[in-house]
């Protein structure tokens, strides 16, 4: 089981970011709000904490956004201890009784917890420009516990989603989103415009 070795304030009041002495999972983060079901067990469980309003999970990190209502002495305390009490359960597939796999059941997941398909009228364009974020702008927003997702390139402008303290941080649709369209502009092409969702 993981443990929550600090707390750390964002750039964004309303969040916070945990820290583990272990990684939760492998592979993409996850991104859960509350009202948008979800099917992953530590999801719900911290989105069922009274004042949670968003879960960012990440291997290393997860980010808690808190609803305007709440103060975080309410909160922080059952965060960490549903945090360190879950334990990720492993899948395996049992053999029916004649020999053959049973197909395991797709889980339902919720739209922002799903892998980020983009539209884009330019491939080569928009590898370039998940080339230039993954080194400039992706790794200081993973730092402020937040992320971002690219959902559409078309005719030079970029929708992008920010994720866990970037959604909701006051910072994001000014300066950071500023910041962001003058390195894409400065590296890749300066016809770019880069709109939040």
């Amino acid at each position: 089981m993981a443990k929550v070795t600090a707390v750390h304030p964002t750039p964004n009041p309303f969040a916070s970011k945990f820290m583990l002495d272990a990684p939760l999972h492998s592979g993409a983060p996850r991104h859960f709000r509350a009202g948008l079901g979800t099917s992953d067990e530590l999801g719900e469980s911290l989105l069922a904490v009274p004042g949670v309003a968003e879960v960012y999970c990440t291997g290393e990190f997860i980010t808690v956004t808190r609803k305007l209502t709440t103060e975080w002495d309410d909160i922080e305390g059952e965060v960490i201890d549903r945090i360190e009490a879950w334990k990720p359960k492993r899948v395996i597939d049992i053999a029916s009784a004649q020999g053959t796999a049973r197909p395991m059941p797709a889980a339902t997941r919720s739209d922002l917890d799903a892998a980020v398909e983009t539209e884009t009228d330019d491939d080569e364009l928009l590898m370039r420009v998940n080339q230039i974020l993954d080194e400039h702008i992706r790794p200081f927003l993973d730092r402020d516990g937040g992320g971002l997702d690219i959902l559409r390139l078309q005719d030079f402008t970029l929708t992008v989603r920010y994720m866990g303290a970037c959604g909701g941080c006051p910072s994001a649709s000014t300066g950071t989103l500023f910041a962001i369209s003058n390195v894409l502009q400065c590296y890749v092409d300066d016809r770019l415009q880069v709109i939040p969702d």
